[in-house]
């Protein structure tokens, strides 16, 4: 039972969910006198052949879906770095004003401590933007490329790497200090993946 349903959750990331309970209801059937080792041979035959046919279906489609994702995912790291810049700047100046102009100050000075405030660090400004670019940004653009590909996402997932590998060299994201590069793709793209699942749980969660 428990193989059925993660080969059903495979398979609907390539079909929709119902195509996959089907087949994969069929092929457990069959397994019962072939064996697991079947069962999942069968699995990974039917889900790259349900793969080829998503990018052979609509290429053009996933192409400029992917390209479009990419900008947003430019715009959304802009925003998202700012704001978590705004965060930390807000957070670090609370800080200093407890730290100065509060009773604190009183307590320092009667213990002779005295509390040297250095500007906002550069490893934070680079750990803000590794974070969103890397983890955040791409986290959401998979909840939102998540509802308009529903049952096609691995092949989605495929031709954003491909995409996002070369739109990184043509139009690049750049930040401060900090930049993404084909190699860092697969880690951009297992976010983004992770995105796509989380929305699809959520989904069942609620029909649920």
């Amino acid at each position: 039972m428990r193989n059925g349903r993660f080969a059903e959750a495979l398979l609907s990331l390539l079909a929709p969910a119902d195509h996959a309970a089907s087949a994969v209801g069929d092929l457990m059937e069959e397994a019962h006198a072939r064996g697991r080792f079947w069962f999942w041979q069968s699995v990974a035959r039917l889900a790259a052949s349900w793969l080829v046919r998503d990018l052979v279906a609509a290429p053009l489609a996933m192409i400029g879906a992917a390209m479009f994702s990419w900008f947003l995912y430019m715009g959304l790291f802009l925003v998202l770095s700012l704001g978590g810049y705004l965060v930390v700047t807000v957070i670090w100046g609370a800080a200093y004003v407890l730290a100065h102009h509060t009773g604190f100050e009183l307590l320092a000075d009667v213990l002779r401590v005295r509390f040297d405030w250095p500007p906002i660090p550069a490893w934070a400004t680079y750990a803000i933007q590794a974070l969103v670019l890397f983890a955040i940004a791409p986290f959401r653009i998979g909840r939102g490329s998540a509802r308009y590909w529903r049952g096609h996402e691995l092949g989605l997932v495929l031709v954003m790497l491909l995409i996002w590998s070369g739109m990184a060299v043509i139009v690049p994201i750049v930040g401060i200090g900090i930049a993404v590069t084909p190699r860092m793709m697969p880690l951009v793209v297992a976010f983004l993946f992770i995105g796509i699942l989380s929305n699809r749980r959520r989904a069942t969660l609620s029909l649920s």
